[in-house]
C-alpha cells in the first residue's frame, strides 16, 4: 500500500463514521439518551451520547471491508480485544461501573493482546516486557479517557497521533500496519465532525477506552516490525511522543487531585484544556492548541 491507498482508506472511513455517527445521534436523542449539565462537567446543555459507537463500527466496518489488502500479524487478536475494550466502555456508559470492575476489564483485554508477541520490546525479559506493556497500554487507555474533557479534545488528538503513525509505520517499511491507522484515523476524524465545538454528541466511554486502547496497541504491531525494532528512536521515542500530551494531562491531573485529597476518576475542571480555557482562550482555541 501506498499514499493513495491510505487516502481510499481514510476516506472511506471517513464517510462510513460520518453516516454512522448521524446515526447514532439521532437513536440517541429520539430516546433521551444525552448527558446533562453537571458542576463537574464541561459542557451547559444536554448532549447525546454513544458516539463510540459510531467510531468503532467506522473502524470495524472499514477493517473488514479491505480485508483482500494488506494484513499484519496479530491483527486479529487487535481487532477482538478492541472490541472487548468497546464493550468494557459500553457497559460502563449504560449501568456507570466501578472504577475497579472497569480496570479488571481493561487489564484483561490488555493482557490478551500482549499474549502472543504483541509486546513493545523495550525489555530483553519476556515477562518484563509484557508486564511492561500492560501497564502502557492501561495507561495510555485511561489517558485518552481523561483527556476527553473538551470538545473535540481526545479525538483531535487520536487522530493526529494516528496521522503520525501512518507517516512512521510506512517510513519503517510496515504499510500494513499504516493502512489500519489510517482507518482508525478516518473513523476519528469522521466522528469529530459532530463533536468539534460546539459538540453535538460525545464519544463516551465506548468511544474513548476503544481510542485509547487501539492508538496504544497499533504501536505494539509496528515493534515488532524488523524495521522499526532495529532503531532505537522508532521503539522509545515514536510510541511516547505519539501520546505525550495524554500522559503529560493524566500525570498533571493525577497528581494535583492526590494532593487534594480528591479521587483521580472524580470528574472535574482541572485539566490541561481547562487551564488554557482560564488562561483567556476559548474552548475551541483551546482544543485546537
Amino acid at each position: 500500500p501506498g499514499f493513495v491507498d491510505y487516502a481510499k482508506a481514510f476516506g472511506t472511513a471517513l464517510a462510513a463514521s460520518i453516516a454512522l455517527t448521524f446515526v447514532t445521534r439521532t437513536f440517541t436523542r429520539r430516546f433521551k439518551l444525552v448527558a446533562k449539565p453537571r458542576a463537574d462537567r464541561w459542557h451547559k446543555k444536554p448532549t447525546a451520547l454513544y458516539g463510540g459507537v459510531g467510531i468503532f463500527a467506522a473502524f470495524l466496518a472499514t477493517t473488514l471491508l479491505r480485508r483482500g489488502s494488506a494484513h499484519v500479524d496479530g491483527e486479529n487478536l487487535l481487532l477482538a480485544c478492541s472490541a472487548g475494550m468497546f464493550l468494557v466502555g459500553f457497559v460502563d456508559d449504560i449501568v456507570h461501573l466501578k472504577p475497579y470492575a472497569k480496570l479488571v476489564g481493561q487489564i484483561f483485554f490488555c493482557t490478551a493482546v500482549t499474549m502472543y508477541g504483541l509486546r513493545l520490546h523495550w525489555l530483553p525479559s519476556r515477562v518484563l516486557d509484557q508486564a511492561l506493556t500492560i501497564f502502557w497500554l492501561v495507561g495510555i487507555t485511561n489517558a485518552i479517557n481523561l483527556l476527553d474533557n473538551l470538545d473535540g479534545l481526545a479525538g483531535g488528538i487520536a487522530a493526529i497521533a494516528a496521522l503520525f503513525l501512518v507517516y512512521f509505520c510506512h517510513l519503517s517499511g510496515f504499510p500494513a500496519a499504516a493502512l489500519l491507522a489510517a482507518i482508525f484515523a478516518g473513523s476519528v476524524a469522521g466522528f469529530l465532525v459532530f463533536n468539534f465545538n460546539p459538540a453535538s454528541i460525545f464519544m463516551g466511554d465506548c468511544g474513548s477506552l476503544f481510542i485509547g486502547f487501539f492508538l496504544g496497541a497499533v504501536t505494539l504491531i509496528s515493534s515488532n516490525a524488523g524495521g522499526i525494532r532495529r532503531t532505537v528512536v522508532a521503539v522509545l521515542a515514536v510510541p511516547v511522543l505519539l501520546v505525550l500530551i495524554p500522559i503529560i494531562d493524566t500525570t498533571l491531573v493525577t497528581i494535583t487531585r492526590r494532593m487534594a485529597g480528591r479521587p483521580v476518576s472524580q470528574g472535574g475542571r482541572d485539566h490541561t484544556s481547562h487551564r488554557l480555557v482560564a488562561l483567556g482562550l476559548s474552548e475551541r482555541n483551546a482544543a485546537l492548541t
